[in-house]
């Protein structure tokens, strides 16, 4: 082969693997909710073992392809107080982003009227949220997982994340009994997330292929340029 040609081979090469843009990187990201008290008395004052315990863990990843995210959230076992020791359950999570569609792929069923609205749902410090994942009843037990996406233009893992470091994504937990669940806010408690955390970012499968046909492409120019 000429030297014209093994620079074209090697230039095609490079053009395959510098198409692999940002964009067709899946990004990850984890957000713990957390108690802001304790239950630590004047009678007792070492029980602390709800002080900073993660009630709740989400991770919203990037759907293949893109136009969306995936939502995994997971309410821990945990050891503090709820009405009549019958348990805590998730209410509902708040989140605020561009618009879109919510649908339920496993775990607790949503509740009648879930999903996106454009007039924002104000909650606690003013805080505005324009997506209401909000589940059936008492259904989202301690231990279950529930998982859903929201599809549209503008839904990424990244906008999302990058939002809630400004608007923190917030869990309601229902059923909450002592000192914690007023009955007058009907016994729920609001947990505001933590600063998002980047789990990994990794090829989708397409991109995995076009890395894939440059890296042949600059094999096979090498070989037959050794040749």
């Amino acid at each position: 082969m000429n030297q014209l040609c093994r620079q074209t081979m090697v230039a095609a090469a490079l053009a395959v693997l510098g198409s692999v843009s940002s964009s067709a990187w899946a990004d990850s990201y984890t957000i713990d909710f957390k108690t802001f008290f304790n239950t630590a008395t004047a009678d007792n004052p070492i029980d602390t073992k709800t002080l900073n315990f993660s009630v709740a863990r989400l991770t919203i990843s990037d759907l293949d392809g893109g136009n969306g995210v995936q939502l995994s959230l997971k309410q821990n076992s945990h050891s503090f107080e709820s009405v009549a020791n019958a348990g805590n359950f998730v209410d509902a999570l708040w989140l605020k982003g561009p618009s879109g569609t919510l649908n339920s792929l496993s775990g607790p069923a949503l509740a009648d009227g879930a999903g996106y609205r454009a007039t924002p749902f104000i909650k606690e410090a003013g805080y505005a949220y324009t997506w209401n994942v909000d589940f059936s009843g008492d259904a989202f037990a301690e231990g279950q997982t529930a998982v859903l996406t929201l599809t549209g233009a503008g839904l990424s893992a990244s906008a999302l994340a990058s939002i809630a470091a400004q608007t923190p994504i917030l869990l309601t937990l229902g059923n909450v009994g002592g000192s914690y669940g007023l009955t007058s806010m009907g016994n729920a408690v609001n947990f505001v997330g933590s600063a998002p955390a980047l789990v990994t970012a990794v090829p989708e499968p397409a991109t995995y292929a076009l890395m894939g046909l440059g890296l042949v492409g600059l094999v096979c120019a090498r070989r037959r340029h050794a040749g």
